[in-house]
């Protein structure tokens, strides 16, 4: 499934912590993380070479927006990408202007069923749309949460999940515990969070360490270009300088 787990306020050092799995056609191109320059800010985000849009995106003012389908939508052909979501979000400057731009583009355009996580790590915002709806939850600091294409805000549990937001723990080992979860196939969750196989199935998968202070100095992303055990994770964090070159 696609899953996005985000750790908000837990680690000083780096307030939003992510792991992510992303789901898609095997067939479907995408590029890992590179630049992406908006109107009010620029950002750090793979892209789906076919639409052009993202899944996760990190933006120079340290917002971070993460993107799910949800299942069981009806699909419209003419709907806008979704892709295009977590860019608008990242660009708006803050988790409240992120909300109503989404909102705002939702009541222009057509788009299938999604679910959205903004934060800056003091505050989570998750909009979940279907069918013209937006339903919505917040959190504050301090919280984990979890979301899937398949399971709305709340409705997955994964267990190992609350040793990975123990307090105390540096990045180094947060993400030492949070990387298995994301290879799971049932064994601890019942679902299975790794697809291995078939023409559709886990694409790529990023865990993300969002700083407190200069992007430039301290995001870690580390991206497999493909499924997590059996394609190594690299740091494209260092590409982070680029947020702020002209």
């Amino acid at each position: 499934m696609c899953l996005l787990i985000t750790l908000a306020g837990l680690d000083p050092a780096h307030p939003v912590v992510v792991a992510s799995n992303r789901d898609e056609r095997r067939d479907r191109p995408a590029m890992p993380p590179g630049l992406w320059v908006g109107e009010r800010h620029r950002a750090l985000s793979p892209r789906d070479k076919r639409a052009g849009g993202t899944w996760l995106a990190v933006g120079d003012n340290g917002l971070f927006a993460g993107l799910t389908n949800l299942a069981g939508v009806p699909v419209r052909d003419d709907a806008r990408s979704r892709g295009d979501l977590p860019h608008l979000a990242v660009d708006s400057g803050s988790v409240d202007a992120a909300v109503e731009v989404v909102r705002a583009a939702v009541g222009r355009d057509p788009f299938n069923g999604f679910q959205l996580l903004v934060t800056d790590g003091a505050r989570v915002r998750v909009l979940a749309h279907a069918e013209g709806r937006i339903d919505e939850a917040s959190f504050g600091a301090g919280s984990v949460v979890v979301i899937s294409n398949e399971h709305r805000v709340g409705a997955l549990a994964i267990p190992g999940l609350d040793a990975a937001a123990e307090p105390g723990l540096d990045l180094e080992e947060r993400f030492a515990r949070l990387a298995p979860l994301l290879l799971d196939q049932g064994e601890r969750s019942g679902h299975r969070i790794l697809k291995d196989g078939g023409e559709y199935g886990t694409v790529s998968s990023s865990l993300v360490g969002v700083p407190t202070a200069g992007l430039m100095r301290g995001l870690v992303w580390r991206y497999a270009a493909g499924q997590p055990d059996q394609v190594p994770y690299r740091n494209y964090g260092n590409l982070a300088r680029r947020l702020f070159e002209g």
